[in-house]
């Protein structure tokens, strides 16, 4: 909800925080679905809520790098959105190897967007903005480790321990998706939080 806050704050990106923070905010509804009251379709909303963040974040790159607005970034989000949704309902086997064409497609797009910007850092240093895509970039790294040490059959996976490695996955995740609205989508000088009246 927070990452919603944002987009109340931003003049430029409004709508593209918005439809972030509502990817983000379905990955809470479909965790609590899939992880707690396994019920019919809960399985799906769980994969396309993680595939909705993914896509946002290939989209948002593409629309940068190649110089287009909100309306490009939307469309082209929710047409890739509807088609992987499509599919994960007609192949929910299909959820692990979407994760992976998305998670790369976004990651590639990351690495090409640093790789532009280095010239900049180099002259003038990591700004705050950076700092918080470093740090989503740990938790992120952080979460996958806790992902697969934890997962059903994994080296620390004890369904009796009350260390719950999936719980740092959701933990770290959720961190490093907010990092992200605040480094890459949250323009620069934009009060992360409000000031008080007065």
């Amino acid at each position: 909800m927070w990452v919603l806050t944002l987009s109340s704050r931003s003049r430029t990106r409004r709508v593209e925080l918005a439809v972030y923070g509502v990817a983000v905010a379905s990955n809470a509804v479909g965790g609590m679905l899939f992880h707690g009251w396994l019920s019919e379709g809960a399985r799906w909303v769980h994969d396309v809520a993680i595939v909705s963040v993914l896509v946002f974040i290939a989209a948002f790159g593409a629309a940068r790098r190649l110089e287009r607005g909100t309306a490009w970034t939307v469309r082209a989000f929710g047409l890739a959105f509807a088609v992987l949704g499509a599919i994960l309902a007609f192949v929910p086997s299909a959820a692990y190897a979407v994760y992976a064409l998305v998670g790369v497609a976004a990651g590639l797009g990351e690495v090409l967007e640093i790789h532009r910007e280095l010239p900049e850092i180099r002259e003038q240093g990591i700004p705050e903005e950076r700092r918080a895509l470093l740090g989503a970039l740990a938790a992120f790294a952080l979460g996958v480790t806790a992902f697969f040490v934890g997962r059903t059959g994994g080296v620390l996976c004890d369904p009796a321990s009350p260390m719950q490695w999936h719980a740092v996955w959701h933990v770290a995740a959720a961190a490093a998706m907010a990092l992200y609205a605040v480094g890459r989508i949250a323009p620069s000088g934009i009060r992360l939080r409000p000031t008080a009246p007065g």
